[in-house]
């Protein structure tokens, strides 16, 4: 079974009929995969029995979705979108998930406050605004790190090793930095007394 490509024992599984018969098949995928699976969701997570749990699950959600695999994609690939997505979503769930106070938490960062708008189209136009400056303004970097913590809700552990950063302060550095940078923006934009919004 260990000459077997991944893809083959996806057929093979396929073709017995998914459990009890094509289980071996399954088996020998989980034990081709695990350690790297989990190691994945340890980066994320930042904690082993929590790393563990995920990829228990990760695998779990994979053999509910093996008997829809295609065999024109690469198992591998297929099995860390649903490792990484599924990590992504188990850390956004524990943190704050409400639209508004994502989209609060971004003006907040430009220091611009979000209960101050009289209609949901001007707080649009003001989030778009956001968005503008973040784009200018910012290195690749600080814009990453910035959308991760602030946009996907990540903690700023989880960008750290995530991005393998070995700087002492890891993500909080680049946070630091694009605050300042974005505040500067802010001022000079509100100079102008808000005006040009699509020209920030």
């Amino acid at each position: 079974m260990t000459a077997l490509s991944d893809e083959e024992l996806v057929a093979l599984y396929q073709e017995r009929g998914g459990p009890p018969a094509g289980t071996p098949y399954a088996n020998e995928l989980f034990q081709r995969h695990y350690a790297r699976v989990s190691l994945w969701c340890f980066r994320i997570a930042g904690d082993r029995d929590r790393a563990t749990d995920l990829a228990q699950e990760v695998f779990v959600k994979a053999w509910g979705h093996l008997a829809h695999f295609r065999s024109d994609a690469k198992f591998s690939t297929w099995l860390f979108a649903i490792a990484r997505n599924h990590c992504f979503n188990a850390l956004k769930s524990r943190a704050r998930t409400a639209e508004d106070a994502v989209e609060s938490d971004i003006l907040d960062v430009l220091g611009i406050q979000a209960a101050g708008f009289d209609t949901a189209l001007e707080r649009a136009e003001m989030l778009d605004v956001a968005r503008q400056m973040m784009a200018r303004e910012l290195t690749p970097v600080e814009a990453r790190v910035m959308a991760l913590h602030f946009v996907e809700d990540l903690p700023l552990a989880t960008i750290s090793r995530l991005l393998r950063m070995e700087n002492a302060s890891g993500a909080k550095a680049y946070v630091v930095s694009a605050r300042r940078k974005l505040k500067v923006a802010v001022d000079r934009w509100m100079t102008k007394g808000r005006g040009g919004e699509r020209n920030v």
